[in-house]
């Protein structure tokens, strides 16, 4: 009995030190590191969006990116994407100061996922709380939980194909805005459709969005991203 107690206590003893070893800024860094041997991608996008009470047809867009921070989104005709759909740099999740803490480490789907979870330091950040599922081997975000004050609580899981060098294949999202009020372009489209929607209703729903056709470090100008003037 004895023998067995000092075991226990061994390993136990090995797990707390284990997760002591772990380095939540490390995790992201070496998530950040991969993410910025991207320069620039383009690519094209089939989006289902489902929403509670709206009706919105399947969509088709074309993203650019360049880095740091250049995003171009084209479309033809109303595309309502997630701004998560947009941006894929883990950056995203460390605007201004923050605390990041490891949590464990769980074998998901045959993936093991180091849980890392992100807390911005000043109240006046919208986000409250990010929790991110970090690939252990393939340094990428498999999955995340971002909760804000504004559009409450959005998860997200993302599949990868190996030839798209860490960039995503698809992307789930499932959201619950709570009272939220609608914007003006789905007000408008309700309207024609004859299901006319009040605003301040709960909105919750979700999003489904595959990436196909990948084009990276090509070389895209500058002059994708300037805003057209209107006449």
């Amino acid at each position: 009995m004895k023998n067995f107690l000092i075991i226990l206590l061994s390993v136990l003893l090995f797990q707390v030190m284990s997760a002591q070893q772990k380095d939540a800024k490390k995790i992201i860094n070496d998530v950040i590191n991969k993410f910025e041997k991207i320069k620039d991608y383009e690519v094209d996008i089939d989006v289902k969006l489902d929403m509670t009470g709206i009706k919105v047809p399947n969509m088709k867009a074309k993203l650019y990116f360049k880095q740091p921070d250049k995003i171009q989104v084209k479309s033809d005709g109303f595309a309502m994407l997630p701004k998560q759909s947009t941006n894929f740099s883990p950056s995203q999740f460390l605007q201004g100061d923050y605390t990041s803490v490891y949590v464990k480490t769980e074998n998901i789907d045959g993936h093991n996922l180091d849980i890392v979870k992100i807390i911005p330091d000043s109240d006046s950040s919208d986000v409250v709380l990010s929790t991110l599922w970090i690939d252990v081997t393939d340094h990428v975000i498999r999955k995340f939980e971002t909760t804000s004050k504004k559009s409450g609580t959005v998860t997200t899981e993302l599949k990868y194909n190996k030839e798209n060098q860490g960039l995503p294949s698809e992307i789930a999202f499932s959201f619950n805005a709570g009272n939220t009020e609608l914007p003006q372009q789905l007000k408008g489209q309700n309207e024609n459709d004859g299901n006319r929607r009040r605003s301040g209703q709960n909105i919750s729903g979700s999003v489904i969005m595959k990436y196909s056709n990948y084009k990276i470090n090509k070389g895209i100008p500058d002059s994708i991203f300037e805003e057209k003037k209107q006449d």
